[in-house]
């Protein structure tokens, strides 16, 4: 899937943050909490080495999350109207902002960033979820470096921009960032007796139906949580801890078991059968094929047809 073009948002992401710093933007994705945005990423890029002071954006209860990809030469950021840091903003770096505080930024030089937009009532929610609470307001060591944000950045972006993305997993990443931040930079902490629940017999044997029906499908986390009738990051780890796996990664055990269904019809290409399992291009297919079965799918196709030969079944033609 292709960086999409940033759109038009009532949140200060995508193409908004890219009009008030006057640089180009890609919105990578958006989650949904209870039907309300609870995350959106936004890459964000610029060549031009010099800009001038922003205005403060449009107050609101959220938070921007800055995370430099790129060493950037110098910048600064005001809150309320003054001043708070200054210097360079080295990559894996944090810049963190409440949008309620009147924050103004600068920057000089090249920039490669994502930004992460987080409202209040997200991460309240998913620690709700985890059975804590968060303090009043993300906090974060000024421009201090976050190695594990840079993991999961990482894993966004790839699953983002990989041709014939997963969805599920993407949901999965955007679960995963907002508990971070509820944990890292809000201070949750869980109440140990809310980890260890499990989906009931009913809901895992719904989830697996909707994942069976709709196995190429660009199915959500949020979809298949709403016929459980949970939160999706309430289902993601229910179901994890129910089945062993991470929903995105049933989903695909399912996707590979339909494939060599279809395998055993030597007549079907297996770019038809990439797209009829639900990948995005046969490279796709074959790359999860692969990881999954130990090889690929032309190579599982020869083999089952030499078995079958080898047991008496079909002759060579």
């Amino acid at each position: 899937m292709e960086l999409s073009t940033a759109q038009d948002s009532k949140g200060f992401y995508g193409q908004r943050i890219a009009n008030h710093f006057g640089m180009e933007a890609g919105l990578l994705s958006e989650f949904r909490v209870d039907g309300q945005i609870g995350l959106a990423a936004t890459r964000l890029s610029c060549g031009r080495r010099f800009r001038e002071r922003t205005g403060p954006p449009p107050e609101e209860s959220a938070f921007s999350i800055l995370y430099q990809i790129e060493d950037l030469d110098d910048h600064a950021c005001w809150r309320g109207g003054e001043r708070q840091r200054s210097g360079a903003f080295l990559a894996r770096s944090v810049n963190l902002v409440d949008l309620r505080e009147d924050p103004q930024w600068q920057f000089k030089g090249r920039f490669e960033a994502l930004q992460f937009y987080v409202p209040s009532d997200a991460v309240a929610t998913i620690a709700a979820q985890h059975g804590g609470r968060i303090a009043s307001s993300l906090r974060w060591e000024k421009d201090a470096r976050d190695e594990v944000l840079w993991g999961l950045s990482h894993a966004l972006l790839h699953a983002s921009l990989s041709p014939g993305a997963n969805q599920l997993l993407i949901d999965q990443i955007a679960i995963s960032l907002l508990t971070h931040f509820a944990q890292a930079y809000g201070g949750l902490e869980t109440d140990p007796s809310a980890r260890f629940g499990q989906l009931a017999a009913w809901q895992l044997r719904r989830a697996r139906e909707i994942m069976t029906m709709r196995l190429a499908s660009d199915l959500t986390i949020a979809q298949v949580a709403s016929e459980c009738r949970l939160t999706p990051s309430h289902f993601a780890r229910a179901f994890r801890r129910s089945t062993g796996v991470a929903p995105q990664r049933y989903l695909m055990q399912l996707r590979i078991a339909e494939a060599k269904k279809h395998l055993s019809q030597q007549h079907l290409p297996l770019s038809d059968i990439a797209l009829m399992c639900g990948f995005g291009d046969q490279s796709h297919f074959t790359r999860v094929f692969r990881q999954l079965a130990g090889t690929s799918p032309g190579a599982w196709r020869r083999n089952q047809r030499e078995l079958r030969i080898g047991e008496g079944g079909n002759t060579p033609s």
